[in-house]
């Protein structure tokens, strides 16, 4: 059996309206975006820069017909869509400056990783070599220390002498 129609329509309220999580754009929404606004005076549909400009539009023309609470109405509405255009660029300015501030990081961590990899297809010397190397660096290093003790001693000297002239 057939479902009777009681004689009207249904009227699917904002099933039309795209949702941005309650305002929080969270990047779902762009500067080409198209929105549907219900005004004071209807509907207008258009980008939110489009929106801002027709409702600045609208209440310049009420302000010139003397309606001036329907012109402030109208000024409310377009400084709405004026800061969700504002919010909208910076949405986009962070996310340029996220997107090179990650290149940047996998350029740099790409570079470290081909030092890396160069650095491991240098063949390493045997175990036995950089022993004596290890051993011949502890040895001119104790070298040195023994020279810059003769120098001091001979310094020591030269001022010893230099003070008995005097």
């Amino acid at each position: 059996m057939r479902q009777q129609n009681s004689g009207r329509r249904r009227q699917n309220r904002g099933s039309n309206r795209r949702s941005f999580n309650n305002g929080n754009l969270n990047g779902n929404i762009n500067k080409n975006t198209v929105i549907e606004s219900s005004g004071p005076d209807g509907r207008q549909r258009g980008s939110v820069s489009q929106l801002n400009e027709k409702y600045i539009s609208l209440a310049s023309d009420a302000s010139s017909s003397d309606d001036r609470i329907l012109a402030e109405s109208f000024l409310q509405f377009a400084d709405h869509y004026y800061r969700l255009q504002k919010e909208i660029e910076l949405n986009n300015e962070n996310k340029e400056t996220k997107i090179k501030s990650e290149i940047s990081y996998s350029s740099n961590n790409s570079y470290e990783s081909e030092l890396n990899d160069n650095e491991n297809n240098v063949k390493k010397p045997s175990r036995r070599k950089r022993g004596f190397q290890i051993r011949e660096a502890e040895l001119s290093s104790v070298q040195n220390i023994d020279n810059g003790n003769e120098i001091k001693e001979i310094e020591k000297n030269k001022s010893e002498n230099d003070n008995l002239t005097i």
